[in-house]
């Protein structure tokens, strides 16, 4: 059934479907996650316009990100697409960004709801201003290290940037000054 929702949002041919679904079944016995929750994740990428090759590709890397963060499959799939959506990145970016949200989930108080609901505020001016998603990242996992988190750490973070753009100065440059 679930499966079958896939098929139906995604528009993948006959022979993608059948990549999903193998993929789908294959991860579903040898992770922790079962093939319903593969389905999940691939439904919401499907949802965001990502191909079916795309999901496959990226999948793994969701799945790794959502067992080390305790966070659920479609979650993880969500934030990572909507993210990378924000940043006007495509989803081949899917594997680095889930490795460094892993990362920053490890070593800072920053967790997957805090980024998710940071990032809805900073991540359209943090693009603007030219500032990575990497650097965005790190910035968040310093305001949740010092209490600042979720949406309140979006909107401090955005602040912050379009303060230092009022400077003249690419953001970059008064962010290192």
């Amino acid at each position: 059934h679930s499966m079958a929702k896939v098929r139906a949002v995604s528009g993948a041919t006959n022979a993608e479907f059948a990549k999903l679904e193998a993929s789908a079944k294959a991860l579903g016995r040898t992770t922790i996650f079962t093939a319903a929750q593969v389905s999940e994740l691939q439904l919401v990428l499907a949802k965001m316009g990502v191909s079916a090759d795309e999901i496959v590709k990226v999948e793994q890397s969701i799945l790794q990100l959502a067992q080390a963060t305790d966070s659920d499959l479609a979650q993880a799939a969500d934030v990572v697409s909507s993210t990378l959506r924000a940043f006007g990145k495509d989803m081949s970016h899917g594997r680095h960004l889930a490795d460094v949200m892993a990362s920053s989930f490890s070593n800072t108080a920053l967790s997957m709801d805090s980024f998710s609901n940071s990032m809805q505020y900073v991540a359209p001016v943090a693009k603007a201003a030219g500032v990575s998603i990497e650097q965005t990242t790190a910035m968040l996992g310093i305001l949740a290290n010092n209490g600042i988190r979720g949406s309140k750490a979006g909107r401090a973070l955005r602040r912050i940037l379009t303060d230092l753009g009022a400077t003249g100065k690419p953001v970059g440059e008064a962010i290192a000054d």
